[in-house]
């Protein structure tokens, strides 16, 4: 869906493509995205965000993650949270993954193309995703996997709108509330040393860098695959 988004260039602005079967989806940077047929919702949004500057491509990010999260929690799901940099959680369980894809003309956008997939219905994974859930598992009750795509849209497109009015900012603050492990320590382990360590998350920054205070007060910045979070279950998450 990414790819026909992406290769397309006379489709407009919010156009999306939808699955309820897809059978090669894929994740950030390699990693796969397993969905039972007709109980998930996968689907790609169309954005054209040429008032955008390139160096602040990461309210995207932002914008999408706080859409669909919002989303969920008009569903009654408790304890969502968005797991840096753009996972979306239910207590420690994967709900939804994003994959963004931009493409650039010089120094602005040429297009923006947003894959998400969302676990609506599906209550088995046969694959080794260490922690997922979905709409079903949380409340007991199957959802319409179309409506919930829908309502995500809106809210993609609703929050699209207070970015082209320069309200950044709003954004990031309902962004950093929702953040996966805002408070308090935790395990990490640094992806080139392979060492685990405790720290806790200080900011994000307007680049998508992550800022980790580790117990003596010194901080380190991380892009994405530079750090893992070591969940209670023992797994690890990049």
């Amino acid at each position: 869906m990414i790819e026909a988004l992406a290769k397309g260039c006379d489709y407009s602005e919010a156009t999306v493509i939808y699955t309820l079967q897809q059978t090669a989806g894929r994740g950030q940077v390699g990693n796969t995205w397993e969905s039972t047929p007709n109980q998930n919702i996968t689907f790609s949004l169309l954005l054209r965000p040429e008032f955008l500057p390139i160096r602040e491509q990461w309210i995207i990010s932002q914008l999408v993650s706080v859409a669909i999260a919002q989303v969920l929690e008009s569903y009654g799901l408790n304890n969502v949270a968005i797991k840096w940099p753009n996972d979306i959680y239910c207590g420690d369980e994967k709900i939804c993954g994003i994959l963004i894809e931009n493409t650039l003309f010089g120094s602005t956008f040429a297009q923006c193309v947003v894959g998400i997939g969302i676990n609506v219905n599906q209550t088995l994974w046969v694959g080794n995703a260490p922690n997922p859930t979905s709409i079903r598992l949380q409340l007991g009750v199957d959802s319409n996997p179309v409506e919930v795509m829908d309502k995500v849209c809106d809210r993609i497109m609703q929050l699209y709108s207070m970015l082209r009015l320069g309200r950044c900012e709003e954004i990031n603050k309902q962004y950093m509330a929702r953040l996966y492990r805002r408070e308090g320590q935790h395990p990490y382990i640094d992806a080139e040393t392979n060492q685990q360590f405790m720290a806790r998350i200080k900011n994000v920054e307007p680049t998508g860098l992550l800022v980790l205070e580790d117990a003596d007060g010194s901080t380190h910045q991380y892009m994405f695959k530079e750090v893992k979070f070591v969940l209670p279950c023992g797994s690890i998450k990049e």
